[in-house]
């Protein structure tokens, strides 16, 4: 055995506390690669490491590889998700006591989906050692598929967001999507692992590094195709986003409310190279409601250029028949067009809303142990209804989507035929300087790609930019920072991309045919 495979073989020997402690520190490896750090030659080496891990050990066996692959993905959720304790902060003294709920607790939950997909992935590739590397990348990508759905979904840093800050790579999620891009690298990890494993013959190791090469290919693919997209705009539009910075703790102050408003108009007024055609606010920018103030809304109008619109975010409220002659009070997280003339020709609701945050699940259930909704309290947000292309004077058709409705791949594309941009508004300010915001940001611009159209992101604190429709950043205004983002709305792409005609389905069809004929030809082997 060479010194290498030596050390592999001391490394898979690692038992008790030794093994899950290493699983759990690749797992924040893998996390180090996500945005802002993009550390992502340490996560593919945590990838390896731990599919080397799983593959051995003292007690190897089904538990311990289940084991090994849950505490590795808890370790990856909790290093990734620190900050949505962040939010619990904003009122302290009501949530700050449920701090290890979403820190320690919603780990627990999501690392059920890829560790358990990874498990049955590797357990059909039965006593086969080169089956067991290549099906363990398809459980995982089925399982974090289904962390997109299950209970509202959460497809919070999937695999292939370590490959937001490498243009090249990220084009291809314009074929494969997010989805498709994690699985690709994980098979790719996982062929290397397999190349490296001590007990591997010639034959396997060249099937392994058969794997990389394939992803090395999907890599000069992306290279070649960002290298020759040109960069063309809309004519005749001019773009003004506006990043005030408001606090979180003082978003919804009564006494400051006025302020805040007055600090959007005043950067919406502020000096222009070119003259914009369109104002953009992120969500929930006017405190007030904007459909049921006349005078604002006559006032802001006035902002609004001639033959464009001013875009806002703001909240809006219906009233449902009850019982009797009660009235229900209905609140809606919106965003509003508001054109010069000082009408609303298009609004939108906000349809896939943050559970515990803009509503309480089984609130009555759990409203008699104290809990509550982080932004509303004892009144919910109501789901929108369905995405509908939303009108702008002056703009083709937007798909609008408000805060963390762009973290979900699937959900983009409706109507996706007469959409010809990307619309986000969104108010990160509850994370703080974190990471939370740069992720959601990739996120967003994942989105860009996977349906090679622009994307326009106005966010309260940042990050506001312009991104083209190969993901690349034309014009942006840092974290906390307080200012404006002007810049002109790119070109989309002149047909639909191959994710946006098919989405998931190619890449999870691959995963599931493999792992079809993985249990086949087990049962095959065992039945011989």
């Amino acid at each position: 055995m060479t010194e290498l495979g030596k050390i592999i073989a001391r490394w898979q020997g690692l038992g008790g506390w030794r093994r899950y402690a290493a699983a759990a520190g690749l797992g924040a490896l893998l996390a180090a690669a996500q945005a802002p750090l993009y550390l992502c030659p340490l996560g593919l080496a945590a990838l390896v490491a731990a599919q080397l891990l799983v593959e051995g050990g003292p007690k190897s066996g089904r538990r311990q590889a289940f084991f090994t692959l849950y505490v590795f993905a808890y370790g990856y959720f909790v290093a990734g998700l620190y900050w949505i304790g962040i939010a619990f902060f904003v009122d302290a003294e009501r949530f700050a006591i449920l701090l290890p709920l979403p820190v320690l607790g919603l780990p627990l939950l999501l690392a059920l989906f890829p560790a358990g997909g990874a498990w049955l992935g590797r357990l059909a590739g039965g006593r086969s050692m080169a089956w067991r590397h290549l099906l363990l990348p398809c459980g995982w990508l089925l399982g974090e598929w289904l962390r997109s759905f299950v209970l509202t979904g959460f497809p919070w840093n999937l695999v292939g967001y370590v490959w937001g800050g490498w243009p090249a790579t990220m084009q291809a999620a314009a074929w494969i999507g997010a989805h498709g891009l994690g699985f690709a690298t994980m098979l790719a990890c996982s062929g290397l692992a397999l190349a490296a494993m001590p007990a591997a013959s010639r034959r396997q190791r060249l099937a392994g590094l058969a794997l990389p090469l394939g992803f090395a290919l999907l890599l000069g693919a992306g290279a070649l195709r960002v290298w020759q997209a040109p960069f063309e705009t809309m004519p005749g539009i001019q773009l003004r986003l506006v990043q005030p910075s408001v606090a979180q703790t003082l978003k919804w102050r009564d006494d400051l409310r006025q302020k805040h408003l007055q600090a959007h108009v005043a950067l919406s007024l502020q000096p222009a190279a070119i003259a914009p055609t369109h104002i953009i606010w992120p969500e929930t920018a006017i405190p007030y409601l904007l459909d049921e103030e006349t005078a604002l809304r006559e006032a802001l109008a006035r902002l609004a250029p001639a033959g464009g619109a001013l875009i806002t975010g703001a909240p809006r409220r219906e009233f449902s028949s009850g019982p009797g002659a009660s009235r229900n009070l209905v609140l809606y997280n919106s965003i509003f067009v508001l054109a010069s003339d000082g009408t609303l020709p298009a609004q939108y609701d906000k349809i896939h809303l943050v559970p515990f945050g803009e509503y309480l699940p089984f609130r009555g259930l759990l409203r008699p142990l104290g809990l509550d909704a982080l932004a509303v309290g004892s009144v919910d947000f109501s789901f929108g209804a369905a995405a509908a292309p939303l009108a702008v004077p002056g703009l083709p058709a937007a798909r609008a989507l408000v805060c963390y409705e762009a973290i979900f791949p699937a959900e983009v594309a409706a109507d996706g035929a007469s959409v010809r941009w990307l619309l986000n508004l969104t108010n990160d300010a509850w994370f703080g300087r974190s990471s939370g915001p740069y992720q959601h940001l990739a996120a967003s611009r994942f989105r860009a790609v996977e349906q090679g159209l622009p994307l326009v992101r106005a966010a309260n604190n940042g990050i506001s930019a312009i991104v083209d429709p190969y993901g690349r950043m034309i014009a942006s205004l840092g974290l906390d920072a307080v200012g404006v983002v002007d810049g002109p709305l790119p070109m989309p792409l002149g047909k639909p991309t191959v994710y946006g005609r098919f989405g998931d389905w190619p890449a999870l069809l691959l995963a599931a045919l493999l792992l079809l004929l993985g249990a086949v030809l087990r049962r095959a082997r065992i039945n011989h």
